[in-house]
């Protein structure tokens, strides 16, 4: 007999990191064919990536549109692939500009897709608006937020607060002088993590002005930083950083930054999220192009936060740089004003902590895995 399959649909980085975990808790639990679009941690975890997702995510509008054609012709072929298995569940994942119009024409085929969304379109957005689309695009929605589960559930949605996965791969150092030591970091009184993002545009927007922030704060003895290296980019000591000669170290782990600084410079998105977990004061930032910039002023967003610890909290816990304030000099002089400032860093990590403690309790992949696998079985008892 053939394993039940599941597909998935990711199309970012955090997307495919949050799927290889829940594919791993499918797999615990039973015979599982995992096929789908992914990126390289899916099929890592054993997903049969039958589309490499690893770059349909884009930022900004200029950069989405150039990425509609292919985009359009990927959701074709989905929904081709769909016909043809009629798989046992699909789950989106997150990507709502692409799987909210995958998951209407899928529903439009002359036969019941069961179908799960994992990270619902904007969960963490709590302003009033009609939600109650997704009741009838998918069965079942798990959401990272506890308000996005009440919210939705009041549209009609039948919508599960499972937890934030961030929760299953990170928590606090409990040791963090010898996880320093086992990175082979050399003695300092302060280190400084500099998170660019995972994104090309991020780290070509960004990482520079980390750097010279980090050529800044060099000239005092006390700093060390971590550098989180791009995938296949080696670890070590980096060369070539004029004023940073032995004072900054590549890691591919980003886990490790987060649990070995006592400060994190970073792009907004999930990395705020995975430093609030790990209880690490950070320095939030953006940047764009002048086309960015330019949608940036016409949308007139109205969120008054754009960091997620700020957004859960309703409140300004980390500051936050946007655009021409997103500066080397500007990021090296909070730097310098935070460790300046008694306390600041610690009341930093207790809000921090209340952050981690609204995201629920470790276990989300098994929570949600269980949920995937209620929902097949639902689906399979509905037919009989």
């Amino acid at each position: 007999m053939a394993a039940t399959e599941i597909m998935f649909v990711a199309g970012e980085p955090s997307g495919d990191l949050h799927s290889a975990q829940l594919a791993v808790a499918l797999r615990q639990r039973a015979d599982m064919r995992l096929t789908g679009a992914g990126g390289p941690r899916m099929r890592a975890a054993g997903v049969q990536t039958d589309f490499a997702a690893d770059h349909w995510g884009a930022i900004g509008v200029a950069e989405a549109l150039t990425r509609v054609p292919g985009l359009y012709l990927k959701k074709l072929a989905l929904l081709r692939l769909v016909r043809q298995r009629r798989p046992a569940l699909i789950i989106y994942v997150d990507f709502g500009a692409f799987n909210v119009r995958l998951a209407r024409s899928i529903r439009r085929l002359p036969f019941h897709q069961p179908a799960m969304y994992y990270f619902p379109p904007a969960s963490w957005d709590r302003s009033p608006r009609d939600r109650s689309e997704l009741a009838a695009l998918v069965d079942v929605v798990a959401t990272p937020f506890p308000w996005s589960a009440e919210l939705l559930r009041r549209d009609g949605v039948n919508a599960h607060f499972v937890g934030h996965p961030v929760l299953d791969r990170l928590a606090p150092a409990a040791d963090q002088p010898a996880l320093r030591r086992s990175l082979g970091l050399p003695e300092a009184e302060r280190y400084v993590g500099l998170l660019p993002g995972s994104r090309r545009i991020e780290r070509r927007l960004l990482g520079p002005q980390m750097l010279l922030a980090a050529q800044e704060l060099a000239a005092d003895d006390a700093y060390h930083f971590l550098w989180s290296s791009w995938p296949g980019e080696p670890a070590g000591q980096v060369e070539g950083l004029p004023g940073l000669e032995g004072r900054i170290t590549a890691l591919p782990d980003s886990a490790a930054i987060l649990q070995a600084s006592d400060l994190v410079l970073t792009a907004f998105g999930t990395a705020t999220l995975e430093a609030a977990v790990a209880e690490c004061p950070m320095l939030t930032m953006y940047r764009g192009t002048p086309a960015m910039r330019l949608q940036y002023r016409l949308m007139r967003i109205s969120t008054e936060f754009y960091a997620m610890p700020n957004i859960i909290a309703q409140r300004r816990i980390v500051p936050e740089l946007i655009q021409e304030a997103a500066t080397g000099p500007a990021l090296a002089a909070q730097v310098r004003a935070l460790f300046a400032a008694p306390g600041a860093l610690a009341e930093m990590r207790a809000e921090l902590r209340e952050v981690r403690q609204v995201l629920g309790e470790p276990g989300v992949a098994a929570r949600t895995a269980e949920l995937a696998l209620q929902t097949i079985q639902g689906a399979r008892e509905g037919s009989d």
